[in-house]
């Protein structure tokens, strides 16, 4: 079955959505078409082309004439991914980024991140087989069979297998010092799910129940782990007797942070010699740069047969501040950024003026994140404020102080639209009244809403507690981050509008780990960060569940009860009624089979969200600006109406990306 991705973007299905009028708001053309072909054999038949000889880089040419590395015909997989890209692209050279800190995102950390077993098409409506080579459900949904490509290599030469999978499941998800809470996603019906081996290239995933997600959702697919369980066993006390000793001499306490150490890949990873499957692998790191390296064994190539990656090194340094990104992109230092950059609309023109200067190009592209969101802590350790925090007269207040035209205005340049959290208006099962849900600025409600519930002014203009003292919190936002949820002017203008209805807000600039910590904690007041808008045919879009539970570190708006939700009332708190409603409705949802059950219940869900203001939304939709540097090819042109683009380039592909020369 032929599995390709097309950039494209469906006009008449968002006129019908939306309507003529609003259409522009929403849509810009793709810049780059990229097909996948999940086997050699779909390829042919698709195109009619068969590859018939490979090429590689010259860096692995010369280490297979010293006998150091196998042929590439040795090394990719039987069953290869072939991409089809714009151009056929030529070797060398690297691609350059800036991160603030060691930790810090980055416009290229994606590229690093281990890549899934599947991906999904511009939408996120199909599974596209990537590290896995096909996949079959069974016509009951309560099973899933998965295929992998025989003969995958690990980047250090070592099979990948079923048994890397199985690893990852058996002995990090089931091992409770690993995984002493289980991911909710793999429970369907409250009972985990079973993994079983069928043989080294085959696995089954079996359910207790009908399991929808599993024929809808990329994020239950995607969430499907693995591995190098021939690199990490040595860590892990199941297959090393003396784990406890070897954590101590490596300076942990325990054995299984020492594993957690060696096993953690992408943008966080540190042990340089942990083995990967994606395009490039880590080479080193130091206290000012990460470097990646192109990895031999990387199971993709172009239509001519050209083992991918075209680009040799990813080079990321890290720097102190995102002033300092800035001005790497400005210059010309780094090859692209975007979102992860802080590329803000407000300062376009900036952009535009060093356009020459900088030898690099600039474009926009629109993102289905909001570009900030805000939550307050309904389970704050604080009794006085917690109750006041709990009711949603307070929450609608807050979000009716807000003026989302002044910040589109501002901080946007009018290319937003002003919109409440809630899912993206091309759903099949979108109401209008979500979006519009307590958006309108009306200071009067606002002031009217928090009268009602007792909460009187001072002298000072300052809204008291029931118990006297002034109603105070605290705003915790990372300065060094990126995007309007750490923008300073933003988070004044909030202090300012919540301010004006006698709410004293104080924003803080504080470390993100440091602002993450506090609040699993429990210790924040006010959560600020963006969320993805689910998008039609994933009941879970990637992200969605981590930021709309109420522990998501950046927003964390109730975490015991997030702890109690995700233990079946074993641990936790249990929370007040109108979030176990939500709870059970988003359970309810996951649950759905029929076309008809899953849009009733999916309204079901929003239409709590809408009236409770779990998260409060401000504004939606808006441009993003994308620098790239000229002369960096296959890359996207346009924007694309996805999650993130510049972090998520599964639509361009950056393995196909090159230099011309």
């Amino acid at each position: 079955m032929r599995r390709v991705i097309l950039v494209l973007i469906v006009l008449g299905l968002l006129f019908s959505v939306l309507g003529g009028s609003s259409l522009a708001k929403f849509v810009q053309s793709p810049g780059v078409s990229v097909a996948l072909y999940a086997t050699p054999e779909e390829y042919q038949q698709s195109t009619g082309k068969r590859i018939t000889k490979f090429s590689e880089a010259p860096d692995l040419a010369e280490l297979v004439k010293q006998g150091k590395l196998p042929s590439v015909d040795k090394r990719l997989p039987k069953d290869y991914m072939v991409y089809k890209g714009e151009n056929i692209g030529q070797y060398g050279g690297d691609l350059k980024s800036a991160s603030v800190g060691p930790a810090g995102g980055h416009e290229l950390y994606c590229m690093t991140d281990p890549p899934p077993l599947f991906t999904t098409d511009a939408y996120a409506r199909s599974i596209i087989p990537y590290v896995a080579k096909g996949y079959e459900f069974s016509k009951d949904m309560k099973k899933l069979k998965i295929y992998l490509r025989e003969g995958l290599r690990w980047s250090d030469g070592e099979p990948f297998t079923a048994d890397d999978i199985m690893f990852w499941w058996n002995d990090i998800i089931l091992n409770n010092e690993l995984t002493p809470v289980k991911p909710k996603i793999w429970m369907p019906g409250g009972k985990l799910a079973r993994f079983t081996k069928v043989n080294d290239y085959t696995l089954e995933i079996s359910f207790l129940v009908s399991y929808r997600p599993m024929m809808t959702s990329p994020t239950v697919i995607q969430a499907i782990g693995y591995t190098p369980a021939h690199y990490v066993k040595k860590w892990h006390k199941q297959y090393n007797p003396d784990a406890d000793k070897l954590a101590k001499q490596e300076g942990y306490d325990t054995w299984y942070k020492c594993f957690s150490f060696h096993n953690d890949a992408g943008w966080t990873q540190q042990d340089t010699n942990r083995p990967g499957l994606g395009s490039w692998v880590m080479e080193r790191i130091t206290t000012t740069q990460k470097v990646y390296r192109r990895n031999p064994y990387f199971f993709g190539v172009d239509g001519e047969g050209n083992q991918l990656p075209y680009i040799d090194r990813i080079i990321v340094d890290i720097v102190a501040n995102n002033q300092v990104v800035t001005m790497k992109l400005l210059s010309g230092e780094s090859s692209i950024g975007g979102y992860m950059a802080g590329m803000m609309m407000k300062d376009f023109t900036l952009y535009k003026e060093n356009e020459s200067k900088g030898n690099y190009r600039v474009s926009l592209y629109q993102s289905i994140y909001d570009e900030v969101v805000f939550s307050f802590n309904q389970a704050h350790p604080d009794p006085v404020i917690r109750k006041i925090l709990q009711d949603v007269r307070f929450r609608q207040a807050m979000s009716l102080a807000i003026n989302r035209d002044e910040i589109n205005q501002f901080l946007m340049g009018g290319t937003g639209i002003p919109t409440q959290a809630t899912v993206h208006p091309t759903c099949s099962f979108f109401k209008k009244e979500w979006a519009d849900a307590y958006v309108k600025y009306d200071t009067k409600e606002a002031n009217r809403l928090l009268d009602e519930m007792g909460l009187k002014k001072g002298n000072d203009g300052i809204r008291l507690r029931p118990d006297g003292k002034p109603l105070e919190l605290t705003l915790l936002y990372d300065d060094a981050g990126v995007g309007y949820r750490s923008d300073t002017d933003l988070m004044l203008l909030m202090k300012k509008y919540w301010g004006d209805i006698g709410v004293k807000v104080e924003p803080k600039a504080m470390a993100r780990t440091l602002i993450n910590t506090r609040a699993l904690a429990g210790e924040l007041d006010i959560g600020v960060w963006s969320h993805p808008r689910l998008i039609e045919g994933a009941v879970y879009y990637p992200g969605v569940e981590a930021h709309w539970l109420p522990d998501n570190s950046a927003l964390a708006w109730g975490v015991p009860f997030a702890l109690w939700y995700k233990t079946n009332g074993k641990s936790g708190e249990e929370p007040p009624a109108y979030i176990k409603d939500f709870f059970k409705a988003w359970d309810s949802w996951c649950m759905a089979v029929s076309d008809s059950e899953y849009r009733k219940r999916a309204q079901a869900v929003w239409d709590l969200q809408a009236k409770n203001l779990y998260i409060i939304g401000t504004v939606g939709y808006s441009n993003w600006p994308l620098l790239i540097k000229n002369g960096l090819l296959n890359t996207p042109k346009e924007g694309f109406i996805l999650a993130e683009p510049v972090r998520w380039w599964s639509i361009s592909y950056p393995e196909q990306w090159f230099w011309k020369k």
